[in-house]
Order: C-alpha cells, then sequence, then structure tokens
C-alpha cells in the first residue's frame, strides 16, 4: 500500500469554510436568544405538540441525506428549544433516522449517488472506504468523522458492513456530540449566558480538527504496518 498523503490545500479550505459558516450561524443564533424571550418561544413549541418534534426530527434528519445542508445550528438549538433530554432524543432521532436512509441509498444506488451528494473528493473517500468494510474500522472512521455524519453513513453503504453493526456503531457515537452541543444549547436558553455561544465554534473546530488529525494519523499507521508485513513477506 502506498505511503498516504497528507490532505490536500483543497481538503484543508473546505474544512475552514465549514468553520466560518458555523461561526455565521452562531452570530445569529447570538441574535435570536438576545432579541426573543426563549421561554415563549419554548411554550409555543410545547402547544404544537408531537408535531413540533416530529417537524424538527425531519429536518435534523434531511441534513443527512440532503448532504449541502449543514446540520450543525440545530446541536444547540434543540436543547435551547426542547430543554437537555429531549433534546438529545430529537437529535438521536434525527441523525440515526437521515444516517439510515443515506446508508439505504448508498446500498440502492451505489457510488454515483454519493459522489453527487457528499462531493468528489476522490482521495479522501478512497481512504475512508479502506477503513469503513470492518467493525474496527468503522469505528474509528465514525470518530474521525463525527462532525460529518453524511460521510459515514453513506460511505458505511458502499462497503459490506452488516446493516445491524452500522446502526450501532453510528448511533452510539453519533450521540456523543448531540448530548455535548444539547447541553450547551440548554444551558444557553436556561440562563441567557453569551459567553457559552463562543463555545459552540471554538468545540466544533476543535473537534472537527483533531478528528481529521486522528483519521490521517491512522491511516499513515495502517500503511507502514502493510508496507512492513510486504516486506517480510518478501524476506
Amino acid at each position: 500500500m502506498p505511503e498516504v498523503p497528507l490532505p490536500n490545500p483543497l481538503q484543508t479550505r473546505d474544512v475552514w469554510k465549514n468553520i466560518v459558516g458555523l461561526a455565521v450561524t452562531v452570530a445569529l443564533l447570538a441574535l435570536l436568544f438576545w432579541y426573543f424571550d426563549i421561554e415563549l418561544i419554548r411554550e409555543q413549541i410545547e402547544r404544537a405538540g408531537v408535531y413540533g418534534a416530529l417537524f424538527f426530527v425531519i429536518a435534523k434528519a434531511s441534513t443527512i441525506v440532503i448532504a449541502p445542508l449543514s446540520g450543525s445550528p440545530l446541536y444547540p438549538l434543540a436543547g435551547a428549544l426542547f430543554g437537555f433530554w429531549k433534546g438529545v432524543l430529537l437529535l438521536v432521532l434525527g441523525d440515526t433516522l437521515g444516517g439510515v436512509v443515506a446508508f439505504i441509498l448508498a446500498r440502492i444506488f451505489g457510488r454515483p449517488l454519493v459522489a453527487w451528494m457528499i462531493g468528489k473528493d476522490e482521495g479522501l473517500f478512497n481512504r475512508a472506504l479502506g477503513l469503513m468494510g470492518t467493525v474496527r474500522g468503522y469505528v474509528v472512521a465514525r470518530f474521525c468523522f463525527i462532525s460529518m455524519p453524511e460521510f459515514a453513513s453513506y460511505g458505511a453503504g458502499l462497503t459490506p458492513l452488516p446493516f445491524v453493526t452500522f446502526f450501532v456503531i453510528y448511533t452510539s457515537i453519533g450521540a456523543l456530540p448531540s448530548i455535548l452541543f444539547a447541553w450547551i444549547g440548554n444551558a444557553l436558553g436556561d440562563s441567557g449566558n453569551g459567553a457559552l455561544i463562543s463555545l459552540i465554534p471554538l468545540l466544533t473546530a476543535l473537534i472537527a480538527g483533531m478528528s481529521m488529525l486522528v483519521f490521517f494519523w491512522y491511516l499513515h499507521r495502517e500503511s507502514k504496518k502493510e508496507l512492513l508485513q510486504g516486506l517480510f513477506e518478501e524476506k
């Protein structure tokens, strides 16, 4: 297996573009919290009953199935509008629904649809697919792409990974950011402390950056191991 290269500048620019987009979204969320009565909004949502929760789950799922849509703002918003526990539940349901639909679509329509939905970065995608076909590899990939659930779900659909294995790993690991950001959103909604808003882009950038570094480090390590095994076999 050849040496695994580092991400190219285009990939790096795309990461920073997403971070800037999230920062703009957070600024809009700040305006929402400062100029609107969150308690009044929560009461209106409660009056909507199951329909408000259902709409939120579908909205969250659509951000995974329709990959260009960003679901990042919905994580803190769920905690702010629905409270911590209900927010976490709705986020997990939305992520799971979207992930399952994406997985099935990838199984049915194959790589052309996946490339159209999540982009055509063949280098990065091929390296990720090389991991996702095994349980251990998918656990690593799911952690590394924890900020990109659409990548982890569409990608898994192109591998021989069993559906139940995908479902358990995808859902359990995906619950972690839901818990973290729903807690921040709930604390923000309860206290109105604007300082908490700054945690959202900071944590998102940290999680995304660290996870991608781990991904390329892991691939680099695996390529070295395969290279050494090949040399020993030749001897």
